[in-house]
């Protein structure tokens, strides 16, 4: 059942909707100075990304909605035997969002298009959520650019009917309304951001004002409500691909929160009976970015399994 607040935020939209801000990327990376912002371009956009460390390929694969600071504490555990880079995938964090359909083609191609600029042949692919889901896709598609998956709390093929939380099941609820979940998207004040990343973590202290405000900043680049509901718009036709994902072959792992209130464990579970020879590795009192919350024991974890 969708609850009160959610109803009260569909009767506030018309005064909570506010101005977006232009697309304006840092100069400096404000959570790891080391980190140098880099762009490369794709298909006439720019793609926004980072890279540290020298070694085997590396690349990280925020969320929906995310962006590249998911992954600030894997920087310097995996950089130090591995070239680590991380990119705001298009329609997200630092990245350009054009007017397009944001379909599950258009990560693909994004992440394909990445790589290529980035002149990286072949790379370990580790993924968060729909990242995940971008990173399974490019298996399917292209694995001679695969050398290994590594799959977070990722999204299944058909992530609209196995998606828990609150506040994508009341946008599910009302996906065929036109319009509608397009104009909650852009309500979001700081409230409702901070109740989102709520929902991704088991520990709430985590989730300070500076981290809601970062994540707050990024939703209210111009461009980002219109990436972000196109992309729930399509998210069903990543469903052709349920049968396909069976079929992968490269060494996966899967890393998943106990706690993830968003995609459970029992899901998790589910798709690593799916791909033969893969492993499941459970991350107790963590949330649905268990790299970020429970750091230590995930990175401990890929470097492991990088290194088998």
């Amino acid at each position: 059942m969708v609850r009160l607040r959610w109803i009260v935020s569909v009767l506030l939209m018309p005064f909570l909707w506010g101005r977006s801000i232009p697309l304006v990327r840092p100069t400096r990376i404000d959570w790891n100075p080391s980190l140098s912002p880099q762009t490369v371009q794709i298909r006439g956009h720019t793609i926004f990304y980072t890279v540290k460390g020298e070694g085997k390929p590396l690349v990280l694969i925020h969320g929906y909605g995310a962006g590249i600071w998911v992954w600030e504490k894997q920087f310097e555990a995996l950089s130090r035997g591995y070239r680590v880079y991380a990119l705001d995938l298009i329609g997200h964090g630092y990245s350009d969002r054009p007017k397009v359909p944001y379909t599950p083609e258009t990560y693909l191609d994004c992440l394909r298009d990445f790589m290529d600029g980035a002149g990286i042949e072949k790379a370990t692919l580790i993924g968060n959520s729909m990242g995940g889901g971008v990173a399974w896709a490019m298996t399917i598609f292209f694995p001679e650019r695969v050398d290994r998956l590594i799959l977070i709390d990722c999204v299944p093929p058909d992530v609209l009917h196995q998606v828990k939380n609150e506040s994508f099941r009341m946008l599910a609820a009302i996906k065929d309304i036109p319009f509608l979940p397009f104009l909650i998207m852009g309500a979001r004040d700081k409230s409702s951001i901070r109740q989102i990343l709520l929902e991704c973590v088991s520990d709430i202290r985590l989730i300070t004002p500076e981290i809601v405000n970062r994540q707050y900043q990024l939703s209210k680049i111009k461009g980002t409500t219109w990436a972000l509901y196109s992309t729930f718009k399509h998210a069903k036709e990543a469903l052709k691909l349920k049968d396909p994902f069976s079929l992968i072959r490269k060494p996966t792992l899967f890393i998943w929160g106990e706690r993830d209130l968003i995609f459970p464990p029992q899901l998790g579970e589910s798709l690593h009976r799916a791909i033969a020879g893969s492993k499941f590795h459970r991350i107790g009192k963590s949330g649905h970015i268990p790299m970020w919350e429970t750091p230590g024991e995930v990175n401990q974890a890929i470097l492991d399994f990088l290194q088998e």
